[in-house]
């Protein structure tokens, strides 16, 4: 992993592979490390950059701005050095990154692979009724969080969103990671949860021309399904695949499958 200066902050940045240009963008609480089992099944056919999101990795993050315009900001800088449109490939909040890039620099992007976009300020707008459904089962996370009780929040965080046995089950360098960035889905609010209009609405992404993958693990919880299904409804070049053995970590908990769907939709192929 390398260390750079992009758009005027400190970022973590991995490079893999050769061929069209791709950007990687992890969920929130990993790092860039995370797209490890998937990189190596894109290697020979993608030029990949993964980076590290604000306050993720080795990138430093301004508690004064906003964690997604910090993440779009980082990522737009890192597409316009690029000689040709690169493919987006983003894992929840990533996602959400991924899209409102796209939004906003269509000409910079190829297509938008989108893996469970925690876009819930969408599914206000679309659904409210599963919107107060969602925040109701997020009211755990949402009152640890608002107390600081962060190894509490971590836990129930992973019960709801993380792979099996939750955070009494990580490493214990990888449970003082999680305690020390997940103060970061506090900041993540405003960007993607509140319900507000936002820089990506369903009448602009209306407009978005690009091929767009929505992904989703059928173990996820029911907001996952309801907000692709409007997404779905809105992007009028779309395609969407369920991975059926897994949940809201898909990307890492089972990187081959994930990778499959992926050659698929951008080759053709499930080598």
């Amino acid at each position: 992993m390398a260390v750079e200066s992009i758009a005027g902050r400190k970022t973590g940045i991995r490079y893999a592979g050769g061929g069209v240009p791709a950007v990687l963008l992890h969920c929130s609480l990993a790092h860039s490390g995370a797209w490890g089992g998937v990189m190596p099944g894109l290697a020979d056919r993608l030029a990949m950059v993964a980076i590290d999101l604000p306050g993720h990795g080795a990138t430093e993050f301004d508690p004064a701005l906003d964690i997604q315009d910090q993440a779009c900001e980082t990522a737009i800088a890192v597409l316009e050095r690029m000689d040709s449109p690169a493919h987006l490939i983003g894992h929840s909040f990533g996602a959400t990154v991924a899209l409102r890039c796209a939004v906003e620099r269509p000409e910079l992007v190829a297509s938008v692979l989108m893996y469970e976009p925690v876009y819930f300020s969408l599914l206000a707008a679309g659904n409210p009724e599963a919107y107060r459904r969602e925040m109701a089962d997020a009211e755990a996370v949402s009152r640890h969080l608002t107390a600081g009780e962060w190894q509490q929040a971590a836990e129930a965080f992973l019960d709801r969103w993380g792979s099996n046995g939750g955070f009494q089950v990580m490493p214990e360098a990888q449970q003082k990671y999680m305690l020390k960035t997940i103060p970061l889905i506090l900041e993540n609010t405003h960007s993607v949860i509140d319900e507000r209009v936002g820089p990506v609405t369903l009448e602009n992404i209306a407009e978005l021309q690009v091929p767009c993958l929505l992904m989703e693990g059928a173990r996820s919880p029911e907001a996952i399904g309801l907000l692709n299904n409007l997404l779905e409804a809105a992007l009028p070049n779309v395609q969407r695949r369920v991975l059926q053995n897994t949940g809201h970590m898909g990307p890492i908990s089972h990187a081959p499958e994930f990778t499959r769907v992926v050659r698929g939709f951008l080759f053709g192929d499930d080598a």
